[in-house]
């Protein structure tokens, strides 16, 4: 639920000052984050971090993650302007709301996109195998470091389904 910071703590089009965001204390929230304990842990030093790691075989998830993500394609136009604006304002900090409608038309005229052209297209790269292909290795998730490890919960990545939810609840409450 986003009732507290609006995504925010996923990737976002802007820079976050995370310390003008302040955790509630009557209650527990869970916060989905592309940030680590290494980024937010002094600035939240109460809050419990759960981390996924990375997956044992880079190149097993590097294909899965290109087949699910890079070939995705939709005909649902809620769901194609949702990719359009998460993935063109990151990287186009300095635009604006026309060059946001300009971007949407030139992903419009791509018979059969993917949602690869789409980020491509972003970062301003012709959307073709080979800048997918390179774009997919810049999302490859990079090894925790001692920090985070040391300071989370640390879910392999093959674990990720069948994680006992008392593990995690145990964790939380120490």
């Amino acid at each position: 639920m986003n009732e507290y910071f609006d995504k925010r703590f996923l990737m976002h089009r802007t820079r976050i000052d995370f310390s003008k965001m302040h955790l509630p204390t009557d209650k527990n929230i869970v916060v989905p984050s592309h940030y680590f304990f290494d980024t937010l842990g002094d600035i939240y030093p109460n809050a419990k971090f759960i981390s996924i790691d990375v997956p044992k075989d880079l190149g097993e998830f590097k294909q899965s993650l290109y087949d699910r993500y890079f070939e995705y394609r939709t005909n649902n136009f809620l769901e194609l302007m949702g990719e359009c604006k998460d993935k063109f304002w990151p990287y186009n900090r300095q635009a604006d709301n026309n060059d946001f409608e300009e971007f949407v038309c030139e992903v419009l005229r791509i018979k059969n996109r993917t949602f690869g052209d789409i980020l491509c297209l972003a970062r301003g790269m012709t959307p073709t195998v080979t800048n997918k292909q390179s774009l997919l290795n810049d999302m490859c998730p990079d090894p925790l470091n001692n920090k985070i490890i040391k300071n989370s919960l640390v879910i392999p990545y093959e674990d990720i389904k069948t994680i006992n939810i008392e593990d995690i609840i145990t964790y939380v409450k120490k």
